[in-house]
């Protein structure tokens, strides 16, 4: 320690410390707490400050010293604030206000200087007037319209306050996640006739509590439409409240599919850029591949905790009995063969499983076939193509260890899948993708080649 300083009333000290970084430090040393109130790192251009101490008639303000700079010092609260969420100004323009995490609301003084003073100290300046304990929910949101000011907090709560700070009106009834806008209407409510149904304000006159219509954003990426004229709520749409770390677009028709960690798939025509339909898998399931099949009626969808599913295109709705969870980890590819006999998978710990149609009772179902650990890293991609002198398919797959692994599909069977033939496919640099090119043969045939890149 530098330099040590107490308040005249005894309540507060401050602390200058002598590292090469000079740290200034407010402590509350009656609650016997063992971290400083607040703290301020100096920069070395200010010199060593070697004396620090109090104003006697506000324990907000300090002064510190080196031997060739003077340091004033202010500090804002001694009560716990939180941190900063939103800032507006106040209705009167004279004040800002702060919403803090903690619930509350720091109100500060604009000092706007005369005209007559000089142009060195002639920036308006900020001031903390008063602490405001508005909530006990902490505030996502702060903003103004007409008369009111209107927080919404974690718990979804939206509530009205006048130029006071006085409660108004409120909305916590509909049970929303945590508010993360909130925006109302450029048109002005319409005045109160015998047909209206606004409610009541929480005031002792009771008067209609008339506000524009708003739309709110919550945290879990849903987006609300509120008529206060009868307090309608409208659910307009709900987006994934996670990454997006799956796409896939259909063989033929104009739709994308699009899959969240949060378990939602969700389908657009991207021509018309219009949602069409969506599923919410349940909680814990992570979508984190997607693909059709030739065909367009299939959708593969591969998750977080292993599971795969075989949808159906056009509902969404499960196609097999049961999902298939041969993997205990995140699958991140999935393939199906040109003719949608079988279907590949791929997880991150190196292993490829297949699945086969097969006619059982006079139906056609998907089966499990086998899984092998076939890469030493992660595989990069996983293709069908089709074989050089049949319509049989082939599958191959590439890895980070740059090998590339072709299985033998025909002599692969229940809980065992063979390897036909591997590539070493460089030296050097890693393999990051593949795709499959058909190349001209001969005048009646074509062949396919596998492209990589690094």
């Amino acid at each position: 320690i530098g330099s040590i300083a107490i308040t005249r009333d005894a309540k507060y000290l401050a602390t200058i410390s002598d590292a090469e970084i000079q740290k200034v430090c407010i402590w509350r040393w009656t609650l016997a707490v063992e971290t400083p109130a607040c703290t301020l790192d100096l920069p070395k251009e200010y010199g060593f400050q070697n004396y620090l101490t109090f104003n006697p008639t506000n324990n907000k303000e300090l002064v510190s010293n080196s031997k060739t700079q003077a340091i004033y010092y202010v500090w804002t609260f001694n009560k716990l604030v939180g941190k900063f969420s939103q800032t507006v100004f106040h209705l009167n323009l004279t004040q800002i206000l702060s919403a803090t995490m903690e619930g509350k609301l720091v109100v500060w003084d604009i000092h706007r200087p005369s005209s007559s003073a000089s142009t060195s100290v002639g920036f308006p300046q900020i001031k903390p007037c008063k602490l405001v304990h508005l909530q006990k929910e902490g505030i996502t949101v702060l903003t103004t319209v007409d008369s009111y000011i209107v927080t919404g907090d974690i718990r979804g709560n939206i509530k009205f306050y006048d130029h006071n700070l006085s409660i108004v009106n409120w909305y916590s009834h509909f049970k929303l996640s945590s508010i993360r806008t909130l925006s109302f209407s450029k048109t002005p409510a319409a005045p109160p006739t015998e047909k209206s149904n606004y409610p009541p304000d929480c005031t002792l006159k009771g008067d209609f509590f008339i506000v524009r219509n708003f739309i709110i954003g919550t945290s879990d990426a849903t987006v609300y439409h509120l008529t206060t004229d009868g307090t309608k709520l409208e659910k307009l749409f709900v987006e994934p409240k996670d990454a997006i770390c799956a796409i896939s677009c259909h063989p033929y028709q104009p739709l994308i599919a699009i899959g969240s960690f949060c378990g939602m798939i969700k389908v657009w025509d991207y021509e018309k850029k219009k949602y069409l339909f969506s599923r919410v898998f349940e909680k814990g399931l992570g979508v984190q591949s997607l693909t059709y099949n030739p065909e367009g009626v299939l959708l593969g969808a591969g998750f977080t905790e292993g599971t795969v599913y075989i949808l159906d295109a056009m509902s969404l709705e499960n196609q097999i009995p049961e999902p298939f969870k041969y993997s205990r980890t995140n699958v991140t590819h999935i393939s199906f063969s040109h003719d949608s006999q079988y279907m590949a998978t791929a997880d991150v710990h190196f292993t490829v499983a297949v699945y086969k149609v097969i006619v059982k009772n006079g139906h056609r179902v998907w089966e499990y076939l086998a899984r092998l650990r076939s890469h030493r890293k992660s595989i990069r991609s996983l293709l069908f193509g089709v074989q050089l002198d049949s319509n049989e398919p082939r599958l191959l797959s590439l890895g980070k260890d740059r090998l590339l692994i072709e299985y033998n599909l025909l002599r692969s069977r229940k809980d065992n899948l063979e390897v036909l033939d591997i590539h070493r496919t460089d030296q050097g640099n890693y393999p990051t993708c593949m795709w499959l090119q058909k190349r001209q043969k001969h005048k009646q045939r074509e062949r396919e080649a596998p492209l990589w890149g690094a």
